[in-house]
């Protein structure tokens, strides 16, 4: 089954703005982080370890 690219692109955003203000995993923001990896991988059909590679990566190009 093909991926939404409008929904891919909407989880990317979202994770990405949580991973940015989740620095510390005692905070409740990464917690929230992982909360919403996991739901976004489980609709998006994904493995979480790669769907948080992929927002490491997005993170990493809009920085620069």
């Amino acid at each position: 089954m093909p991926m939404d690219r409008q929904l891919f692109r909407q989880a990317l955003n979202e994770l990405v703005r949580l991973k940015r203000s989740a620095d510390n995993p005692a905070r409740f923001r990464a917690q929230l982080y992982g909360c919403a990896l996991t739901e976004w991988a489980g609709q998006l059909g994904v493995d979480q370890l790669r769907l948080n590679r992929i927002v490491h990566v997005r993170e990493t190009a809009s920085d620069r």
